[in-house]
């Protein structure tokens, strides 16, 4: 079982993220939760995935973050 994504602030970007320290690892996930709760956005997929802008972080472990392609926002199994 892979661990769990972590993610770390890039110093350049500090100001942008007041509470986050640069250098420290956080969980991606938690990291995620937090941003979304601060940030507005209209619940379209493409609009919370630009809640964490990944240029501003470094990351290590788990999972790398899934692209969707254009059209797929709404893709299920039916």
């Amino acid at each position: 079982m892979p661990s769990d994504r972590e993610a770390r602030l890039r110093k350049e970007f500090a100001p942008l993220y007041p509470g986050l320290k640069p250098g420290v690892w956080y969980k991606a996930s938690w990291l995620s939760a937090r941003q979304f709760a601060r940030v507005r956005c209209d619940g379209r997929a493409d609009s919370m995935a630009s809640v964490v802008k990944e240029s501003h972080f470094e990351f290590r472990g788990g999972r790398p973050r899934r692209r969707r392609g254009p059209g797929q926002e709404n893709l299920r199994k039916q």
